[in-house]
């Protein structure tokens, strides 16, 4: 791997902004039970991070394009995070509409910004398109270093310290984009308009690649939030939480490094089966494990799932958009099968929950892995 300027600052990038949006992005669900929120209620609000994110990232990619900058947007983003985040934690009292409002501002935007940042580094050069896993694997140590230093902040300055910290080092990352070089764009970008939109969404190759990583996505969003609340459940605090987050990110390490190689070798599609296989096994021992120990063990098993999963929803959706709507490509697939995920997943999962409880939940959102797989095997026809 041939290290450029611009990967290099990709590295930096990512590895710092990671850092800072793991302190804020996760811990909500805690500071929701922290507050005094039932599982149910957790649900609803963290349903609302959905919204934001699918309006966000369908309208912001769109716009990167047509105004031919990735970087500006993301930067207004930031700011707007650090805004929501600050305001949020601040509020300790049970208020629910106001914290239903700025928890999905804070989870949306961190997401709408996520997308972003990638949709920036695959357009940057070919060398970063290239070399995207190993550049998201700063992202990963970013995350790992990160969640372990919120749940010191909790502990010793109390959630309100959160957004102050997040501020701060958004200020840094702000600072560094401005040495870096803005997204490449094709020269047809700017002249885009809503009616390619509709073309991209009528386009059955783009249609089903988004569906594979929607059903993906509604699977590793119940691991952010109901594998949680069963380690909540078990007697798991913030303590145990932000460890499992900082493990899960360093077992993202290897694959991500590697992802160059194994899309070189494998291919794309057989890397997402794989993966996505990988998740119905990783569920099914989160509903029988039964401590919160044990869960962080399963919890391993990301090393497996999302690093492979993350990359080939990149490459897939980048290959089934026309060149001058790589931008809205990926931020509008993003706003599907990320947003929507994140829409339903919570309240689902707690209707579940409250229905046959939480290691039941865990199985029936594990299995439809086998949706994907289905969906897989009809791309591979196509």
């Amino acid at each position: 791997m041939k290290l450029t300027k611009n990967m290099g600052f990709m590295f930096v990038l990512y590895f710092i902004s990671f850092i800072s949006f793991a302190i804020p992005y996760g811990y909500m669900q805690t500071f929701l039970s922290h507050v005094g929120y039932n599982v149910m209620e957790r649900g609803i609000i963290l349903s609302g991070t959905a919204v934001v994110a699918i309006v966000g990232q369908f309208f912001v990619g769109y716009l990167c394009d047509k105004f031919n900058t990735d970087k500006k947007f993301y930067n207004l983003l930031l700011i707007l995070f650090v805004i929501a985040t600050c305001i949020m934690y601040s509020v300790t009292d049970r208020i629910f509409f106001l914290h239903l409002i700025f928890i999905s501002l804070v989870g949306g935007l961190a997401r709408t910004v996520m997308a972003v940042q990638d949709s920036w580094c695959l357009e940057t050069d070919d060398h970063c398109k290239q070399n995207y896993g190993s550049i998201r694997a700063f992202g990963a140590i970013g995350w790992m270093i990160g969640s372990p230093l919120g749940a010191l902040a909790i502990q010793k300055w109390g959630y309100g310290s959160l957004g102050i910290i997040f501020a701060v080092m958004t200020v840094f990352n702000i600072g560094l984009t401005f040495f870096m070089q803005d997204a490449t764009k094709h020269e047809k970008s700017a002249g885009i308009k809503f009616r390619d939109i509709q073309i991209l969404l009528k386009d059955k190759k783009f249609v089903i690649v988004v569906l594979i990583f929607l059903i993906i996505n509604i699977i590793a969003t119940a691991d952010m939030y109901t594998v949680v609340d069963k380690m909540i459940e078990l007697g798991g605090d913030e303590g145990i939480v932000g460890a499992r987050w900082s493990i899960q990110a360093f077992t993202e390490l290897p694959l991500f490094f590697a992802g160059g190689i194994l899309l070189k070798k494998f291919g794309d599609y057989k890397i997402m089966m794989f993966g996505t296989f990988m998740y119905i096994v990783r569920f099914i021992g989160y509903a029988i494990v039964q401590s919160p120990e044990l869960v962080v063990a399963v919890s391993l098993l990301q090393g497996v799932t999302y690093p492979l999963i993350m990359i080939t929803s990149k490459t897939l959706v980048d290959d089934a958009s026309p060149v001058h709507m790589r931008a809205t490509g990926q931020t509008v697939a993003s706003a599907v099968y990320v947003g929507v995920s994140a829409l339903i997943t919570p309240s689902l999962a707690g209707i579940l929950a409250t229905a046959v409880g939480i290691d039941m939940t865990l199985v029936i959102i594990g299995l439809s892995g086998f949706i994907a797989l289905g969906l897989g095997v009809l791309y591979k026809k196509m």
